[in-house]
């Protein structure tokens, strides 16, 4: 558990950073979406298209200039966060940290390839004639879970297995301590 001053370094950090990264990521927003757009296109049936307009991902399905747009801020929201608590973490050496982040970028990365073109074949399924009347419905309900979901399930396993049994305060051990025992 993080104490002291360490709770606080970890949080005047974090809040710092939730400011920061957010607005650096807006700088490359674009540039990161016309990347995934491109890794995510080969997994794309015939009749979907993926473009980039700024910020945002457009699915064009169906012909006839139909489009859905998702907001690549809303897309990156998790990855923003993740980054955050790798950065703000206190007891981690920059060696790690970079180790992580790259890893954290990469495996976001091809994570966001698969939701993507996950997303645009179930808007594609959703759009076609043959689909239940509630399947956008439920295709945006998938897609909201599994990106909300998703980045808090890997912070968490990542806090609670890699960086707080490294920072944990443990209490004194309740024994005889070296110092109490006397040599016969």
């Amino acid at each position: 558990m993080l104490r002291g001053a360490s709770l606080v370094t970890f949080s005047v950090r974090a809040l710092v950073l939730l400011v920061l990264v957010p607005l650096l990521r807006l700088t490359v927003a674009e540039r990161y979406n016309e990347a995934l757009v491109a890794a995510a296109g080969g997994l794309l049936p015939d009749g979907v298209s993926l473009s980039v307009l700024r910020t945002h991902i457009l699915i064009g399905y169906g012909g006839a200039g139909r489009l859905f747009s998702v907001d690549g801020l809303t897309l990156h929201s998790g990855l923003v966060l993740l980054t955050v608590l790798v950065l703000a973490a206190v007891g981690i050496g920059p060696l790690s940290r970079v180790g992580w982040l790259a890893g954290l970028a990469l495996a976001g990365f091809l994570l966001q390839v698969a939701g993507v073109a996950l997303l645009a074949r179930g808007v594609l399924w959703a759009a076609s004639g043959g689909s239940p009347e509630a399947s956008a419905e439920l295709v945006l309900r998938l897609f909201a879970i599994f990106w909300g979901l998703l980045p808090a399930l890997a912070g968490g396993a990542w806090a609670y297995l890699y960086w707080l049994p490294r920072v944990a305060v443990r209490p004194p051990s309740r024994g005889r301590s070296a110092s109490s025992t006397s040599a016969v």
